[in-house]
């Protein structure tokens, strides 16, 4: 049985293997990507990407056995920041000597949450997919869970994170050779799936923390909202570094503090 308390305000997520799981997650994915169809009256092409949390390949692989069999096209961009993710919905990719815009996308991700959740943030056509449109998914799944899924692990794969990257150092080139020392605590998360690589194009003078993606965060919590979480970064701020980031677990969170405040984030 599928529970309605997954399907929240602007995203579906649960504990994974509790209220989220591999046979409920196919089912998601059949039943939006039935959703899109209907929506856009074409066969779609969805972006796919996901965190860095120890069950997001298990449900990437539950998600697009669903899409599949919705007669979806998956573009899997693999691990990456949400905001690549969004991004990657914005672009053309060549696929077969075609040129293809994506119709929707899907982040999976527990986002700041504790390490036991997971989820789906949804777009379609640029926009998200949220609150009365999210139960109504609920309800459709609800009235058909008895049906048979199989095993359908196709994907196209794309590289979305280069042409972040590209973008990204070209929108803030007017900052290249910055001096001013700051310091960025990545929580383990997926921030630098891309973030060191664009700080090093631009020659930006940087400490980091962090950095290494693992969903266990064996260091702290990926919260940048929480000040627990802060210490590591502050310890920087100290005497080396007059600026710091942190952002977390799919860096769609962050928090900006200098040697004297804590600028709250979003």
């Amino acid at each position: 049985m599928i529970s309605k308390t997954i399907f929240r305000q602007y995203d579906i997520r649960g504990i994974v293997n509790e209220e989220l799981s591999f046979e409920n997650s196919k089912l998601i994915g059949y039943y939006l990507g039935l959703h899109i169809k209907e929506k856009i009256q074409t066969t779609p092409y969805i972006i796919v990407g996901f965190d860095i949390r120890t069950h997001s390949n298990m449900l990437f692989e539950a998600l697009i056995c669903g899409l599949n069999y919705s007669n979806c096209k998956v573009l899997n961009i693999g691990l990456v920041a949400t905001g690549v993710n969004y991004f990657a919905s914005f672009q053309e990719f060549k696929i077969d000597n075609q040129t293809i815009k994506p119709n929707a996308s899907i982040m999976i991700t527990g986002s700041h949450n504790a390490k036991k959740y997971n989820g789906f943030k949804i777009t379609i056509n640029n926009e998200p997919f949220f609150g009365d449109e999210l139960l109504a998914l609920y309800e459709r799944i609800l009235k058909n869970q008895n049906i048979e899924i199989p095993l359908n692990l196709h994907f196209i794969e794309i590289d979305a994170k280069s042409l972040y990257v590209d973008y990204m150092v070209n929108q803030f080139s007017h900052l290249k050779n910055f001096k001013t020392p700051f310091a960025i605590d990545c929580g383990n998360g997926v921030a630098n799936t891309v973030l060191c690589e664009i700080l090093d194009k631009l020659n930006l003078n940087y400490k980091g923390l962090h950095l290494e993606p693992n969903g266990d965060f064996p260091n702290h919590h990926p919260d940048p909202s929480n000040e627990k979480n802060l210490e590591d970064l502050k310890s920087l701020l100290k005497d080396e570094c007059n600026l710091g980031f942190a952002y977390d677990g799919d860096a769609d969170r962050i928090a900006v503090l200098t040697q004297k405040y804590n600028i709250k984030g979003d």
